[in-house]
């Protein structure tokens, strides 16, 4: 990390503080305000479990990206809110497991194997063995020098 006896400080992302480093990477205020804000949430949702978005972001003022964010980190589990989802990650249609959905995702892996059969474009085609050059440092110590010791 440091070098030791030397103080890890930087700035709150949020705020700008400058404060100590810790495993959050913010300030403690900005970290209390969070979890504050979380189980504002989680408490929020409890009573009205069927709630979407838009809903929990107008009851509790945490922003739909705070929200969606808590969603991604697992903070906020959808299996137990039917009403919650986040942003496709390409067409921004609304999801709840994964990070694309069942139509990006299809589209993409069509696409990757009309390349593959193809022959052409930018995908590399699987090297053969004989192909396969070592790498690394030539002076380095490899485990097949062991066996092949005399």
């Amino acid at each position: 990390m440091g070098v030791p006896g030397q103080l890890m400080v930087a700035n709150c992302p949020r705020c700008g503080k400058v404060f100590q480093r810790n495993l959050r990477n913010q300030c403690m205020e900005c970290s209390t305000s969070m979890n504050d804000q979380l189980m504002d949430c989680v408490n929020y949702l409890r009573r009205n479990y069927r709630s979407s978005n838009e809903q929990v972001c107008a009851a509790t003022g945490v922003s739909n990206v705070q929200l969606q964010v808590w969603m991604k980190e697992g903070k906020l589990h959808l299996s137990d809110y039917p009403n919650l989802s986040y942003p496709c990650a390409s067409c921004a249609e609304p999801i709840r497991v994964h990070k694309l959905c069942v139509s990006c995702s299809t589209r993409i892996t069509s696409d990757i194997r009309k390349l593959t059969e193809s022959g052409s474009g930018a995908v590399a085609q699987p090297m053969k063995q004989s192909d396969w050059k070592p790498l690394g440092n030539p002076g380095g110590f490899k485990i097949s020098d062991r066996w092949n010791r005399v």
